[in-house]
């Protein structure tokens, strides 16, 4: 298609002014649902590109909108903001200015991306007019409460065919590609359990319920719900992270807090992990006269891909790198609140390579010396470009109120 080599072509000449965007954005890294600055950069650039866009979604989020040729359909496209509360370990020109706070999980990456669509079909001489409508969502707060939801409420899917999102990976190569057409992150959890008793004299302790034995009860009685009720060829992990109880070495603790978190490839998985707890905790309290409660705190669903846009993700990018760059993305037990976009809109997740052993880019996410290898920009613009296209050609498998095959 003419058009996208024009496009191509285009990206090329506008990839320097994105590698310094990114630059600019991983110099000044914020943390979740504390991005002001980092929306007034994304705003700064889309005014620049002449791009009607909103301020201030769910806080600290922006969405923009492109116009297209037909305004009946409309292509979404997701980039994460937020930094990690972690110190910049990296000697380098564009290393952190904030101390303590770094882009550690390439969502600098991720929004550079999204500003280089926009970049492409400025609101101006410059720009090309898209085949439809493009919906930019630049989310707050990924990396703790979930910003995704919030944004849904604030109504950044309203009208949307199709959505798609993508994470730098430095578990492979630049220029490699991994998708697939299923569970692509695990549910995610987080929890509190209080556990009630009885302070009493260490010297009596008949006269108190300890609730830290009890606690001790419960931690050994729930590491056996996966080996005895998660099937072999399923997978979920149950961690306590935190335990907190008593006062003094002695007096028997009359309360304990523990916090944890569930991970679950599958919702019904997760259901059943959380029943099974709560049985745990209630029978163990009881039987020590004690009480105790479950509290769910933070949760992001399973993020499952809708096969429609993941083979167009999948064709795209065998067009592009070649099917041997075009690897199968296995299940991550990480969470990912992008799974929420996609719960009740098509789209599709998936990660794009940016290792690169002879520049020392080998870190994994959520490390101090994490960095991206800024190649990877244009081929996650390129990419996310020719799904637009593609999704558009196909726009008849993409109506709006789809339900899942």
């Amino acid at each position: 298609m003419e058009e996208l080599e024009l496009i191509k072509s285009k990206i090329k000449e506008i990839k320097e002014e994105l590698i310094n965007i990114r630059r600019d954005l991983h110099s000044h890294p914020e943390l979740s649902e504390k991005e002001f600055q980092t929306m007034n950069t994304i705003s700064n650039h889309l005014k620049k590109y002449n791009i009607e866009h909103k301020t201030e979604v769910a806080d600290t989020g922006i969405t923009a909108d492109i116009k297209g040729k037909d305004k009946s359909f409309t292509a979404a496209f997701r980039a994460d903001i937020d930094a990690l509360p972690i110190d910049d370990l990296k000697n380098c020109s564009y290393s952190s200015k904030n101390k303590g706070v770094c882009h550690a999980c390439g969502h600098d990456i991720h929004t550079a991306i999204n500003l280089g669509i926009a970049s492409v079909f400025q609101n101006n001489s410059k720009g090309i007019t898209p085949p439809c409508n493009i919906r930019l969502i630049f989310q707050p707060a990924e990396e703790t409460v979930g910003g995704a939801l919030r944004m849904i409420k604030e109504n950044a899917l309203e009208n949307v065919n199709v959505i798609y999102g993508l994470h730098v990976s430095t578990h492979s190569d630049t220029g490699f590609v991994q998708i697939n057409d299923n569970i692509v992150n695990a549910s995610c959890l987080d929890f509190k359990i209080k556990v009630y008793g009885r302070s009493a004299h260490a010297a009596n302790p008949a006269g108190g319920i300890d609730t830290i034995v009890i606690a001790a009860k419960i931690i050994d009685s729930i590491q056996t719900i996966i080996s005895r009720n998660v099937q072999a060829e399923d997978s979920a992990v149950i961690t306590i992270g935190t335990i907190n109880g008593g006062t003094a070495e002695n007096i028997i603790c009359g309360y304990t807090e523990m916090t944890g978190t569930i991970r679950a490839l599958r919702e019904s998985t997760m259901t059943k992990i959380i029943t099974k707890i709560k049985k745990i905790i209630k029978g163990i309290a009881y039987s020590f006269d004690a009480n105790a409660e479950f509290i769910e705190t933070v949760y992001f669903a399973s993020l499952v891909n809708w096969k429609e846009a993941s083979d167009i993700v999948r064709e795209n990018a065998v067009s592009l790198l070649g099917e041997k760059n075009v690897l199968e993305l296995k299940p991550s037990m990480g969470a990912e609140d992008f799974s929420f976009f996609i719960q009740n809109k098509a789209g599709a997740f998936f990660n794009i390579g940016a290792r690169n052993k002879k520049k020392g880019i080998i870190h994994e996410a959520h490390n101090g010396l994490f960095d991206a290898d800024e190649e990877c920009i244009e081929i996650g613009l390129t990419l996310q470009i020719m799904n637009l296209y593609k999704s558009y050609s196909k726009k008849d498998i993409f109506w709006l109120g789809k339900e899942r095959d």
